[in-house]
Order: structure tokens, then C-alpha cells, then sequence
């Protein structure tokens, strides 16, 4: 068991990459540039002011799943769909969203993050008893896993509501990250997520 607890404290360490030297090392990595192939969009509007969040957010790519999910990678019967969430978020004219069997994954194409990244958040509905859980996944210059963070896991209702605000890393990167993108779990039920958005520089 001390074994065990040691091993996980060294994992965290190595991860996270918490000394000075590191985070100016994440400073230096992040945010890319557009070249690395990461989508970079500027944040535009306050997609969740309705619900008392003013903070800046950019879309992720694909984040309503118009296109099908272009670019994200599905696993499990994972798929875009027909059925808007019912707020319209992103758009009036938007009719899609992505649909997640129990069980079933869905992982976002990367956005540049920098350490001013404090939150991200989506909309999502479920079965009675259905969860999402969420992992945010930090990848390298060579789109090699850096580190993930457990986000939570959020029990989601009949009706759509957006999630809570998932924080990040409040300033602090893992080593060499140049990207971020999300993961998306259906936990205990189907259930179905749409409009994806992160504060890339914590406006809020």
C-alpha cells in the first residue's frame, strides 16, 4: 500500500510538473501556433451569460457536431446525430449533437491552451441515472499525451442544462504541453452532449 501511494505521488509529480523551471517550460509551449495543426480560435462571444457566466469562450472545433464530428475520435457506438440542445447555444440554425451510449467515449481534436486556460463547459442530457465524465487530456509538440486531468463526472437529467464550469490546472501546466483537448465518457446510462467551449485565456 506505501508502495503504491509513493508511485502515485511520483506519477504526479512527473505529470504535472509543479517546480518553477517547469511552468516556465509550459509557459514557452503554450499556447501553439496554428502550424502544429491545433485549432486556435480567438474567444468571441459568452455563449453561457444566460446563466451567469460572463467569461469569453472559443468553440471547439466542431464543438455542435454539425459536421458530424469532424475531427473527433469516437469509440463505443459513439455519433452525431439529429436533435439540437434546446438552448441553442452556439446557434439558431444549429440541429445536431452528439450521442453517447452508455459506455461509449468521444475525444476532441486538440485547441491551443495557454496558462490562462481556466475552464471549459458543454451542454448534456441522459437517461435517469446517466452521468458524463469528463477528461481533460494535455498533449505535446507531437500530439504525445503529457498528462489528464480527471475533470469530473456530472450526473446529467432528461432535460438539457449546461455542465458545471470544469476547471483546469489554475496556472499550471504539465511539461511540454502544447494542446488540450476533451474527452467525453457516458457513465450508468445513454446520454448526449452538444456545444463544447473552452475560456482559453480566463476572461472570467
Amino acid at each position: 500500500m506505501a508502495a503504491n501511494s509513493f508511485v502515485r505521488r511520483v506519477r504526479a509529480v512527473v505529470v504535472l510538473g509543479l517546480s518553477g523551471d517547469t511552468i516556465a517550460m509550459a509557459v514557452g509551449a503554450a499556447p501553439a501556433s496554428a502550424g502544429l495543426g491545433l485549432a486556435c480560435p480567438s474567444p468571441t462571444s459568452t455563449p453561457f451569460s444566460a446563466w451567469s457566466d460572463y467569461a469569453q469562450y472559443a468553440f471547439a472545433p466542431d464543438g455542435g457536431f454539425e459536421a458530424g464530428a469532424s475531427g473527433w475520435s469516437l469509440s463505443g457506438g459513439a455519433r452525431a446525430g439529429d436533435g439540437n440542445e434546446s438552448f441553442y447555444v452556439h446557434s439558431k440554425l444549429d440541429d445536431a449533437s452528439l450521442s453517447l451510449p452508455a459506455g461509449a467515449s468521444a475525444t476532441s481534436p486538440p485547441m491551443c491552451i495557454s496558462l490562462l486556460s481556466s475552464k471549459m463547459r458543454f451542454v448534456a442530457r441522459g437517461e435517469s441515472g446517466s452521468r458524463v465524465k469528463v477528461q481533460i487530456i494535455y498533449r505535446g509538440l507531437l500530439s504525445s499525451v503529457v498528462g489528464i486531468l480527471d475533470g469530473g463526472t456530472f450526473t446529467v437529467g432528461e432535460a438539457w442544462k449546461p455542465s458545471p464550469a470544469i476547471g483546469m490546472l489554475g496556472g499550471v501546466l504539465p511539461l511540454l504541453t502544447s494542446g488540450v483537448a476533451f474527452r467525453f465518457t457516458a457513465v450508468g446510462g445513454d446520454a448526449a452532449i452538444d456545444d463544447v467551449y473552452l475560456d482559453p485565456m480566463k476572461s472570467s
